[in-house]
């Protein structure tokens, strides 16, 4: 029997690779668009549709829970009360606070979900830490009693780029928070 797994999905283009990657590892998959990171609802509204776009062009369900951007500034606000500093210049400390809401809420669904592992598509960004990445879905999954699946997908992300351009999927041009807008802009 196939191993089931609920695949964090950031958004379609990064999710190409490593749906197909996970695919051909026997892998039974089911993605996970729970992004309430991503500033401006038109915005994150163009990212689920290519998101479900993709989900029917591969005939794979993605489960989309609740868009509640006030979820990702009240972690942000957390953080920042329980640790007595500012988060709004410190990039790290910010995408840290992020990765652990997405994929703590991810570990819950695949736990009541019965999965047997999650893992998230923002392992395929050469622009995201991978070691923190691998450190907070492994603390989360121990904590939340569901395997963490762990693969460095970087080097399927130039092939994420074009199965998005061939798909006519959606390419969004920065990470989707506001902070991301922001530097984005300052380049």
């Amino acid at each position: 029997m196939k191993k089931k797994i609920l695949i964090h999905s950031c958004c379609a283009p990064c999710s190409t690779y490593v749906y197909k990657a996970l695919i051909i590892d026997g892998f039974n998959i089911t993605g996970f668009f729970y992004n309430p990171n991503i500033h401006g609802v038109k915005e994150y509204r163009k990212r689920l549709k290519s998101m479900k776009k993709w989900g029917k062009i591969i005939k794979k369900r993605i489960i989309v829970p609740e868009y509640y951007v006030k979820d990702y500034f009240e972690a942000l606000l957390n953080y920042e009360k329980e640790h007595h500093r500012q988060i709004e210049r410190d990039k790290k400390r910010r995408c840290q606070v992020c990765f652990s809401l997405r994929l703590r809420k991810t570990a819950e669904e695949a736990k009541s979900k019965k999965f047997d592992f999650f893992t998230t598509t923002l392992l395929v960004s050469p622009y995201q830490d991978q070691s923190l990445l691998w450190q907070i879905g492994s603390d989360v999954g121990s904590e939340v009693g569901v395997d963490f699946y762990f693969r460095d997908f970087r080097k399927g992300y130039l092939a994420s780029r074009h199965l998005a351009r061939i798909n006519t999927l959606y390419q969004q041009k920065y990470c989707g928070c506001v902070y991301s807008i922001d530097e984005k802009t300052r380049e």
